[in-house]
């Protein structure tokens, strides 16, 4: 038998463990936000994975790899029907924008009166002619080209992890399940069913909100006449879902698509149009981030619409889009384990709500409150028991 470590050795063993943790969770920190987007993606196709397996009794991995190839494929395909378009609509854009460029350096050179004063702008012009050129200094489209390269491998990261956790997710649960002591299994199993619930609240939040913002945007683009607004509306409303640069992304297109096609309503210039085009986005953008988001994902995940406000704000200045993506759920499942943790110390029930359903001396199973689909789980969370 293998002899037992004094609790001085477990101790400093447990704190080097933890020690070691903590640094390497800070030298991969640039991995955390796609492997956290590879884990939500995998979490929005279980689903589906769980249905075609059900109904059809293939095998897993044969059902992750035909729900993987077939979401490809349907992406691939919007790739190839909308990128002709859009490349289209961007190269008429430049074109106009390079005529009113002209025509803005040319009146920018005459001199004009104000009050008596004679103004002139040769500065400014000189100035606009330098800094076209430096925008499109070969620096900087190096840079752009790089960074290109890098998010088309983090794109690749992102892809294989969601494949592999697919297939194996259910594996996983159960083993880091199993890490835990006999006795606390079941509370591990509890945690982790709070914690998916929070996602799933998290995720439908997140799709009301795409329909607002999605049915607002077309509703607006109509009123300004702008053709093709209910497909641009269901455009913003996917977008949304990738904070700041979808919306982004949606604004240019629509705006393109103004500047070129105009309005079918007003008799104004294009130019016109698609500077209403952007104020439309502006203002919605403005009252999603100010007062929708943080009111509808704060009910749906139970945090305060300050915090969520704070958080989306502060995450998307320090730390990026890819963690704004998760700062929400991630916060509200902190949260569980901050409460679990408190009535532990404490010496409470951390789901007074289970217990009082319960007859006197009773134990709850680890899976007595599932549903009927999870009924296939019990034999291992006997054995582990």
């Amino acid at each position: 038998m293998s002899q037992s470590w004094s609790k001085t050795t477990r101790y400093f063993v447990l704190s080097l463990s933890l020690a070691a943790l903590i640094w390497f969770l800070i030298a991969a920190r640039g991995l955390i936000g796609p492997l956290a987007i590879a884990a939500l993606l995998a979490y929005v196709l279980n689903p589906a994975v769980a249905f075609v397996n059900t109904r059809t009794k293939l095998p897993r991995k044969w059902v992750v790899l035909l729900v993987y190839l077939i979401s490809l494929a349907v992406l691939i395909t919007l790739g190839i029907v909308f990128a002709p378009l859009i490349a289209q609509q961007l190269g008429n854009l430049a074109e106009e924008l390079g005529l009113f460029q002209a025509q803005l350096v040319e009146r920018l050179a005459t001199p004009f009166l104000i009050l008596g004063f004679q103004i002139s702008l040769n500065e400014l012009v000189t100035n606009f002619g330098n800094a076209s050129t430096t925008f499109l200094s070969p620096d900087l489209i190096l840079g752009v080209i790089q960074s290109t390269s890098t998010n088309l491998a983090w794109i690749l990261v992102i892809l294989v992890t969601t494949f592999y956790l697919l297939q194996d997710w259910h594996l996983l649960r159960e083993w880091f399940i199993g890490l835990a002591p006999d006795a606390y299994q079941t509370d591990v199993r509890r945690l982790y069913r709070s914690i998916q619930q929070v996602w799933n609240n998290y995720l439908r939040g997140q799709l009301v909100l795409m329909l607002i913002v999605g049915f607002l945007t077309g509703i607006g683009l109509a009123i300004i006449g702008v053709p093709g607004a209910a497909t641009l509306g269901i455009l913003t409303g996917v977008l949304d879902a990738i904070l700041s640069v979808g919306p982004a992304i949606a604004m240019l297109i629509s705006m393109a698509v103004a500047w070129v096609v105009g309005s079918t309503f007003f008799n104004l210039s294009n130019a016109w149009i698609a500077l209403l085009v952007v104020i439309l986005y502006v203002l919605i953008q403005t009252v999603e981030n100010v007062w929708l988001r943080p009111r509808v994902i704060g009910q749906w995940v139970h945090l305060h619409p300050a915090i969520v406000f704070v958080a989306v704000m502060g995450s998307l200045a320090l730390a990026g889009v890819l963690v704004t993506l998760i700062i929400i759920p991630v916060l509200s499942s902190a949260g569980v384990i901050g409460r679990y943790i408190y009535c532990k110390i404490l010496d409470m029930d951390p789901w007074p709500e289970i217990s009082e359903q319960l007859p006197p001396g009773s134990e709850v199973s680890p899976v007595a409150s599932e549903q009927p689909a999870r009924i296939s789980e019990r034999p291992t969370v006997i054995r582990n028991r």
